[in-house]
């Protein structure tokens, strides 16, 4: 076998690694970066060659450009070990758009191969989690995420919905979009494909992540957009499909408005007219101050502890002062469970609860309609409540959205001290700490990261110049070449680009390979013919 020949199996073996490696193997993502620099250095064409390959390829240096700012942030920093640390966390950045610009494009048997591997690792990752969410091995369901963080996981699955979605319409369009004869290979081969977009979007229903179920938002409008832009020619169908594309956010806000409107009610209450005793005799507690209103209903209303309690420890081996499974507060998960419910926290009330209900309260759940509706409706109840928590009691900690509402205003914050060129590659944690320490954030010290925006992010490192250098590095490959615009591209992009609204996708090495590698791929190594 030529030398050539052996350099561009080990390329394709190293990008074939790095798909495995994206959920299912940190380590994989690590040494994958080394192989394929590796690969390059000594495999194929004199370094000299590639490297002014690279240099002449306008989009590789912007691409690249990312990176780069982040050397140029070294200049003015003094945390020089937690520079460096995120400079090699980041390392895919530079690597993969220097090599993948300068090698040869993958032709469309090895491109098809290596998404196929990509698509079957994230199955095999699934498939994983599945396993974990059955046996229940688990405290929070984020937890079943085992190799990468769920959020990650998530971008992943989106994508390889995407990917799913782009061969089964490429093979209907070779075949010119006629039925073919039956044959027993082609129906499995579209019955796997129609089971693993079920399969796939079943696995962000269970994941209930907001961010997993806005980069699917996102991927729907992407592909609808890009239809209508590069396949749709006829006028009425561009009309009926442009209608759809707008009906489609304005559903979505329709259906969170509905549901989370009522979430956020205080309803009146009228002290005079409550019951004073239980029907054993005993006096109630009735509380709108310390105890908030969850889905319209005061959880401190009818409120007596110690019939509650009795009844319960007669019901339950988990000690009614104690915790539940997931190490939440017994007392206050039963005492929302049983407003859920529309019971009154007391003997009566919690006599009331089936032995379904008594497990779920001992497992943690909180809110029956989030046990009985779906997992979109109960992030959002849940979601609700730590906000209404906030709001109340400014206390946002272990909240989700309270406490990105506080990473935002410490973001803001160091913007406006800031603002040309932010704190330096090194000085973003400290300058967090700072910042939350001057502002008087009520965020303990375990809650106290980075803003959960990657835009924010990198405002705050490296200024207003750096936010503009990032957005020229993600748009302009887009925007400078219509031949580059393909579906999987398109769709890509908008997945990142929304998971960035949320997350701080590229501060972990999860999401900088997930989105370096297939940002590059897609960019410098798509196969000339494929659209």
């Amino acid at each position: 076998m030529r030398t050539e020949d052996v350099g561009r199996h080990l390329y394709f073996f190293s990008l074939a690694l790095m798909a495995v490696g994206l959920t299912l193997s940190p380590f994989l993502m690590g040494a994958s970066q080394f192989l394929i620099m590796g690969v390059w250095l000594f495999t194929g064409e004199p370094v000299k060659v590639k490297f002014n390959r690279f240099l002449r390829n306008k989009v590789a240096v912007i691409v690249a450009s990312l990176y780069l700012l982040h050397l140029v942030g070294l200049l003015y920093t003094s945390d020089y070990a937690y520079a460096f640390k995120d400079l090699r966390v980041k390392l895919p950045l530079l690597i993969l758009p220097l090599v993948l610009s300068s090698e040869k494009p993958l032709d469309k048997k090895h491109f098809d191969l290596l998404m196929l591997i990509y698509v079957a690792s994230v199955f095999v990752a699934t498939c994983v989690s599945f396993a974990t969410y059955v046996r229940h091995d688990y405290g929070d369901i984020r937890e079943i995420s085992r190799f990468i963080s769920h959020i990650r996981f998530c971008l992943n699955i989106v994508f390889c919905i995407a990917v799913v979605c782009h061969y089964t319409v490429e093979k209907q369009v070779a075949k010119g979009g006629s039925v073919p004869p039956f044959n027993l290979k082609v129906a499995l081969d579209h019955f796997l494909r129609w089971f693993m977009l079920i399969w796939f979007l079943y696995q962000i229903y269970l994941f209930k992540s907001i961010s997993g179920y806005m980069a699917l938002l996102g991927f729907v409008i992407a592909s609808l957009v890009y239809v209508f832009f590069a396949k749709v020619k006829t006028t009425g169908w561009r009309v009926a499909l442009l209608a759809f594309i707008i009906a489609i956010p304005l559903a979505v806000g329709v259906y969170l408005y509905r549901t989370v409107t009522p979430m956020f009610s205080e309803p009146e209450v009228d002290f005079a007219t409550l019951d004073q005793k239980t029907a054993l005799g005993n006096d109630y507690w009735h509380d709108t101050v310390c105890f908030p209103a969850e889905n319209g209903r005061w959880v401190g209303l009818y409120f007596c502890r110690p019939e509650m309690r009795e009844v319960w420890n007669q019901r339950s081996t988990l000690d009614y002062d104690g915790l539940t499974l997931n190490g939440e507060n017994l007392e206050a998960t039963l005492a929302r469970y049983l407003t859920s419910k529309d019971l009154r926290k007391d003997a009566s009330g919690v006599a009331a609860l089936d032995a379904q209900d008594i497990t779920n309260v001992e497992q943690g759940v909180a809110n029956y309609e989030c046990w009985s509706r779906s997992t979109l409706y109960a992030r959002l109840s849940e979601t609700a409540f730590e906000y209404n928590q906030y709001r109340r009691h400014n206390n946002p900690n272990g909240g989700s959205l309270s406490q990105r509402i506080e990473y935002t205003k410490a973001s803001l914050y160091l913007i406006k001290r800031h603002p040309l060129f932010g704190v330096g590659t090194g000085d973003i944690l400290n300058a967090y700490q700072q910042a939350y320490d001057e502002t008087q954030s009520p965020l303990e010290p375990q809650y106290r990261h980075r803003a959960h925006n990657q835009y924010l992010a990198i405002t705050v490192g490296f200024g207003v110049v750096g936010l503009l250098v990032f957005l020229v590095s993600l748009l302009y490959p887009f925007c400078s070449s219509k031949g580059r615009r393909t579906y999987l591209y398109t769709v890509f992009l908008v997945i990142m680009m929304v998971s960035m609204l949320v997350e701080d996708t590229l501060e972990t090495q999860a999401g900088v390979m997930l989105f370096a590698f297939f940002n590059s791929l897609l960019i410098f190594a798509f196969p000339k013919s494929t659209s």
